[in-house]
């Protein structure tokens, strides 16, 4: 799906202040989200190499003799090995399958605790390294206003998405309805006798892209930076695994208050946005009198009351 022209940012009271009086944005690592679903730093992988291996040797022997073989990749080595063994009725039944192959592939489990050693340690990689900023789509998502914008006390601020913009780069979240593991048994074994390849290192950053489909309605956006070793300004302790960074003043297009908002914190914020983002159009939010929804009107540009002008949502 190509970029929309616009994405939202929800915020409380006080991270909105922030963001505008900053002008910057705070990319997080993923590990300091609040989601209980996340892959953690330690991905608390539910297999070893010693149940890898068995798995292995155990679909390794089916494979051999269920009665169609499954479709893989021809050109890996024990895949095509099996293949062979099938044409030549090389082994009686599973179990002698499953002897021969436990002798023929001892090496395994050896180069499997190496292999899934390697795997946590460049994951845990990228976590310390990856600053994730996350946007919307959508500025009237209630769900998103309670959670992310102070239950309607925030604000949502809106940011174009120009090619050579900050937001340039934003990727959309996936909603899925299985569980986002780094990895698990089937795919591993799945790799080792040649059906399908195992997510690479390189492409682990698309798990950062990924949760669970009862989230869907938030239509999340992210930019990623990966940082080099030589640009991480934090240590050990992962509360100081952020970066802020700023936006151009232009990047900020509208401003949409919560209608719970005070009126104190209103003055302070409609103040701050006409002061140092003179091009941002604010609006503000009220419930709507027949349903559970809410709607915007667009305020004056300075202190006055003329008409208000109710906006529908993009």
């Amino acid at each position: 799906m190509a970029t929309p022209e616009y994405l939202y940012k929800y915020a409380s009271y006080e991270s909105s202040l922030k963001i505008l009086t900053s002008g910057n944005f705070r990319w997080s690592s993923p590990e300091l989200f609040d989601e209980p679903f996340n892959i953690r730093q330690d991905p608390g992988l539910d297999f070893d190499h010693a149940s890898v291996s068995t798995a292995m040797l155990k679909s390794a022997s089916a494979m051999i003799f269920t009665r169609d073989m499954p479709d893989g990749n021809n050109d890996h080595p024990l895949y095509k090995a099996i293949r062979r063994w099938r044409s030549e009725d090389r082994f009686h039944d599973e179990e002698e399958a499953f002897d021969a192959l436990s002798e023929l592939l001892a090496p395994t489990p050896e180069s499997l605790k190496s292999k899934i050693a390697t795997m946590v340690t460049e994951w845990r990689m990228l976590v310390e390294h990856a600053r994730l900023l996350c946007f919307s789509d959508t500025f009237k998502d209630l769900q998103s206003w309670r959670l992310y914008a102070e239950n309607h006390k925030g604000i949502a601020l809106r940011f174009n998405c120009e090619s050579n913009g900050t937001l340039g780069s934003a990727r959309q979240v996936e909603y899925s309805s299985t569980r986002n593991r780094l990895s698990t048994l089937k795919e591993q074994v799945d790799d080792l006798v040649g059906i399908n390849r195992a997510l690479p290192s390189t492409e682990y950053a698309s798990k950062l892209f990924i949760k669970p489909k009862s989230d869907a309605s938030e239509r999340e956006w992210r930019c990623l930076q990966v940082l080099a070793e030589e640009d991480l300004d934090c240590g050990e302790d992962v509360e100081d695994w952020y970066l802020d960074a700023p936006f151009r003043a232009d990047e900020l297009t509208a401003a949409y208050l919560g209608f719970a908002m005070s009126e104190e914190h209103k003055d302070e914020i409609c103040d701050l946005i006409r002061t140092h983002y003179p091009r941002a159009t604010i609006y503000l939010a009220s419930p709507v009198a027949e349903s559970y929804d809410i709607e915007f009107q667009k305020l004056p540009s300075r202190r006055s009351t003329p008409e208000p002008q109710v906006v529908a949502a993009r």
